[in-house]
């Protein structure tokens, strides 16, 4: 569930402070309250916490005045700890809502360029394929090892750290969770298949309804977002970072995006006349776009048109 922004907790906290609150306000702010990071740092350092505390104390006092100003005789140990803590709870919580959205890094291996190879803060690395996007805080290491695979297909080898797990979140609520191995995981924007293909070590991967596997060298998951449904494969798992890639009962969409991504084309199709064809290929290294293209032909019977960079599917 999306957290609600800042100003709503800030309203429904001066509402709990006054034992106004509704029923379903209250389920909303232990909800955030629950949500809220367990073990993130909330102070930078003892200067900051210093600073921070002045300036709370700061504040309380000038509630404080201003209450003795608007009100005849009042109960001063009750505004004491009624303005305490509506400020403090305020500012604090203005103070962290600032420091949980950490600047991200994103990287995108252009398509046609070949696969990227890049090593991350944790000295773990991983490899991209072309049209892959990949995105990780710039604190990566500091503070947890989690990044987010927005679109494509990449492989990890992961530096082993017993503190942090290294945490892949996969489009559609997938997560794959490491400590140290070598994996690889794809999901392509065009399709509702999400895989995890482990080459060495092991790999915990679950979604929203718990724990799928614990998948070893050897092993991979298929899973289908649309029906939430997980198969386990126990086959020889291709490093396709040496340029071969082997595709299973793919879509036309899918086979599309490798033409696009591997070889720079534009493809056009018209994806109502090509939505019952599936393909199973392997493409080496050293094939071309016309190979496989021809590929496809002998396969699907599917005529092309490629000019240039262009392929027009008919």
């Amino acid at each position: 569930m999306k957290q609600p922004g800042q100003h709503i907790i800030n309203s429904l906290l001066e509402k709990h402070s006054l034992g106004i609150l509704t029923p379903e306000e209250r389920l909303l702010l232990e909800k955030w309250y629950a949500d809220f990071p367990q073990q993130e740092q909330v102070w930078a350092d003892t200067t900051e916490k210093t600073a921070m505390k002045d300036a709370l104390k700061a504040e309380i006092f000038e509630t404080i005045a201003a209450e003795d100003v608007r009100t005849i005789k009042p109960p001063v140990r009750r505004i004491w700890w009624q303005a305490a803590a509506v400020i403090a709870a305020l500012a604090v919580i203005s103070f962290l809502y600032s420091r949980r959205a950490p600047e991200y890094e994103v990287v995108t291996a252009a398509a046609g360029k070949g696969i990227v190879r890049l090593q991350l803060p944790d000295q773990s690395e991983m490899w991209l394929e072309p049209g892959t996007v990949v995105r990780y805080p710039k604190d990566f290491g500091k503070r947890n090892r989690e990044l987010e695979l927005e679109d494509g297909m990449a492989f990890f080898s992961v530096k082993e750290q017993t503190e942090y797990p290294f945490i892949v979140n996969i489009p559609g609520g997938v997560q794959a969770k490491v400590l140290g191995t070598g994996f690889t995981v794809k999901k392509y924007a065009q399709s509702a298949d999400v895989a995890v293909m482990v080459n060495s070590g092991a790999v915990q991967v679950t979604d929203s309804t718990g724990v799928l596997g614990i998948f070893k060298g050897g092993q991979q998951l298929h899973y289908l977002l649309t029906s939430h449904t997980a198969t386990r494969t126990a086959e020889p798992v291709e490093d396709w970072r040496e340029g071969n890639l082997s595709v299973s009962d793919a879509s036309f969409q899918e086979i599309a995006r490798i033409l696009e991504n591997r070889y720079g084309l534009q493809v056009t199709f018209n994806a109502a006349s090509v939505a019952s064809y599936r393909f199973t290929l392997r493409i080496n290294r050293q094939d071309t776009a016309a190979d496989v293209l021809e590929m496809l032909k002998d396969i699907s019977g599917l005529a092309y048109t490629l000019t240039g960079n262009k392929v027009i599917i008919q």
